[in-house]
């Protein structure tokens, strides 16, 4: 006889009722949402943990080709830049609105424009760049949808990360405590986050379904470690922190 717990049942009409909410997301029930916080509980897993700054570094500059030539937009202190001139000798250049960060660039010996990202980007020419990165700035872009569409015409190859609002830990935490979520990837308060346009890991799937993009690798980041991303069976728009992209046009 099998040890493991039982699922428990799925609620009565649970399916429709969540249909007249115009909610079809294949995540989108209570028994697998139920699931989850009854792993967290048995587990006793670190809520509190974040994923380390820069978790994608690595995975960026394992796909990064030596040689090529990268954008960063939304650089920072230009740390990655730097990292694939040494390690992949790319040809780099960030792009980062922040003063202190742009100093930052230059005493690292990184080039960097000092300007808003959608704005610098309506300067370059189609497929200026191998490489174009927005590590984890998605969610902060005025117009997140023009970026990422300036991304592919000026880039052969985006690579976007993010963190996933559809976490389990978010869901749960605006669901039951009323409250924008603060928690270790949106550490924040409404008042004074930088995200402004927040979006899930199917958010960004349905994108790249409409703008006819190519997923050439992902990665996300569950429960303290990197796994790649895969569509079907793992249920990573629930269980994933952040995620990691890397796409082509198709176009």
């Amino acid at each position: 006889m099998s040890n493991e717990p039982s699922s428990p049942s799925p609620l009565p009409g649970a399916d429709e009722f969540l249909r007249k909410l115009g909610i079809d997301s294949h995540d989108s029930d209570f028994t697998r949402l139920r699931d989850q916080v009854k792993r967290a509980i048995d587990l006793n897993l670190d809520l509190n943990a974040a994923a380390p700054s820069h978790w994608e570094d690595p995975y960026i500059e394992k796909f990064v080709t030596p040689n090529s030539s990268v954008i960063d937009l939304g650089c920072g202190n230009g740390q990655l830049l730097a990292l694939l001139a040494k390690t992949r000798h790319a040809v780099v250049q960030g792009v980062e609105n922040d003063e202190e960060a742009v100093l930052q660039c230059i005493e690292r010996g990184v080039p960097v424009y000092h300007d808003r990202i959608v704005k610098a980007l309506h300067t370059m020419n189609d497929k200026a760049y191998d490489f174009a990165v927005l590590e984890n700035t998605l969610q902060t872009l005025v117009y997140p949808y023009d970026v990422l569409t300036e991304m592919l015409r000026v880039a052969k190859t985006v690579i976007v990360s993010f963190p996933n609002f559809a976490h389990w830990t978010i869901r749960m935490a605006f669901s039951i405590g009323g409250r924008m979520p603060v928690t270790s990837a949106l550490p924040y308060s409404w008042y004074n986050t930088p995200n402004i346009h927040l979006c899930s890991i199917t958010d960004f799937q349905d994108w790249m379904s409409k703008a006819k993009v190519e997923m050439v690798d992902a990665y996300v980041y569950v429960e303290g470690k990197v796994v790649p991303f895969q569509t079907e069976g793992h249920h990573h728009n629930i269980t994933a922190e952040q995620a990691l992209f890397i796409l082509r046009s198709q176009e």
